[in-house]
């Protein structure tokens, strides 16, 4: 990665991204620390490529750094370079000043420049990012359900460790121990109704878990983040990504401009899935756009 990115993207001042003009030109700022690590590799009886060897950057790299000519790539390679050559990792990050953390490099490329502002992420990029998080825990969690579909609210549960209280005349929520989830009757007695309010007690319970948090539910408060959070959640635990692709491998969606027999194939996908007919037009239009997006 290559830290200088960090000072020349257009949009963010040097140093904005917490890491000085000259640190990251790779001149004497970064001395002290190329300077530790030659002289802890030559007591080690080390050559360049040994004690490069499994830190993920090169034996020619590190020469450069042992020379103060450029700065260490990244915080993670100081500390195992540190590593091999026996330098102890927290002196070689002291030597080493405000390393650039790896991402930050990325962070300052000019076709992000709007989504950081003063070294700083944009509200808008900090909410980006946090979905981008649910969705990735959401597939982490998917991965153990299985094949089958729709997907096994109860095995979900189970690989939670999370009991499911169904039908119970108190409100939605977790248990004081936070192992139990007490699912409220439907009005209709729906099945679906059923499988999300499952899905919606898993979804909290993944996040809580996640964060090191104790779970919590309030469905008084819909609109609060913590629980558009848990629907979202909830809406990728019954619907996965890898299952719902399949599906349309299987049997893909007609032309939004067939009305009927659009709504046809999105009723058949909410059948498929178990879930309502909005989560499943919902779950088809993100899908869509990310394949537009990218």
């Amino acid at each position: 990665m290559r830290v200088a990115v960090a000072q020349h993207a257009k949009g963010l001042r040097p140093g904005s991204l917490g890491c000085e003009p000259s640190r990251v030109r790779g001149t004497a700022g970064h001395g002290p620390l190329g300077a530790a690590l030659r002289k802890a590799r030559k007591r080690a009886g080390l050559s360049l490529r040994e004690a490069a060897d499994g830190t993920g950057i090169s034996y020619s790299t590190l020469s450069r750094v042992e020379n103060g000519l450029v700065p260490m790539p990244s915080l993670e390679a100081a500390a195992a370079v540190a590593r091999n050559v026996g330098l102890d990792e927290r002196e070689a990050l002291r030597l080493g000043g405000r390393l650039v953390p790896p991402g930050f490099a990325e962070l300052a490329d000019p076709g992000l420049k709007r989504a950081v502002r003063g070294g700083r992420l944009s509200p808008a990029a900090v909410g980006a990012l946090r979905q981008v998080h649910l969705r990735e825990l959401a597939s982490e969690f998917s991965a153990g359900l299985g094949a089958g579909r729709p997907v096994n609210i109860r095995l979900a549960a189970k690989l939670l460790g999370l009991g499911l209280v169904a039908s119970c005349r108190q409100e939605a929520g977790f248990a004081a121990d936070g192992m139990s989830y007490r699912i409220p009757a439907a009005a209709d007695h729906s099945h679906v109704a059923q499988r999300i309010w499952s899905a919606h007690g898993l979804a909290h319970k993944l996040i809580a878990d996640d964060a090191g948090a104790a779970p919590g539910c309030r469905p008084q408060e819909r609109g609060s983040a913590e629980e558009r959070e848990a629907a979202y959640v909830a809406s990728r635990i019954l619907v996965p990504p890898a299952l719902l692709a399949a599906e349309l491998r299987q049997s893909p969606l007609p032309p939004s401009d067939s009305p009927p027999a659009f709504i046809a194939a999105l009723e058949r996908v909410a059948s498929r899935f178990r879930v309502p007919a909005d989560w499943a037009a919902a779950r088809l239009a993100e899908d869509r756009i990310g394949e537009l997006s990218w």
